[in-house]
Parts: structure tokens; sequence; C-alpha cells
């Protein structure tokens, strides 16, 4: 899982000032992937009764920081300047995980 020092190294932030703020984008990006995949992502093991759940990784992770990283950047809905889809970005990461046709 992304830790809050993880997210202020990839933003580059140095203070205090704004973690609350990070945290609410680490819990939204997480709740949006989980969303997008169609998964539970879990620490350590998925349990036996959830036969779709996805143990969290590095893509995962990645896909995180960059989804964080980008609405630290971006507060607004739209820019008129990054209207471009990053390519190899996060859904290009989290696509292996989604579940399709179900």
């Amino acid at each position: 899982m992304v830790t809050l020092e993880q997210v202020k190294f990839q933003c580059r932030i140095e203070h205090e000032d704004e973690d609350a703020l990070l945290a609410g984008y680490m819990a939204a990006a997480r709740d949006h992937i989980q969303q997008h995949i169609d998964r539970t992502i879990y620490e350590l093991a998925v349990p036996e009764d959830d036969e779709y759940g996805v143990i969290d990784n590095a893509s995962i992770d990645q896909a995180t920081l960059l989804i964080v990283g980008h609405w630290y950047a971006h507060r607004e809905a739209v820019s008129e300047s990054s209207m471009i889809e990053v390519p190899m970005g996060a859904k290009a990461l989290l696509q292996p995980y989604r579940r399709m046709g179900t």
C-alpha cells in the first residue's frame, strides 16, 4: 500500500501543510482503482470467499501515485493545458487487473 511519505516524494512536497489533502487523495485513488478494476485490493492475502480479490502490487501502487500526483497538480476537473492522457499511465498499469465481461 502506498504511504503518505511515498506520495509526498512523488509530488515533491517537503512540508506537512497538505497531509490531510493528500490522505484524502490517497483514499479516493484507492477507491477509484478498485472500481476501475472491479476487484477488492488486499494488502497481504485475498480471503477465500473473494474469488476476484487481488493482492496489492507495484503496478497498483504506481497507478495510485500517478493518480494522486495528477490530482495534486490539477485541482480542477478540467485543465486546458493538459487534456491528453499520459501514455502508459494509470489505466495501462491497471488494465491487467480488470475483470472484464462479468
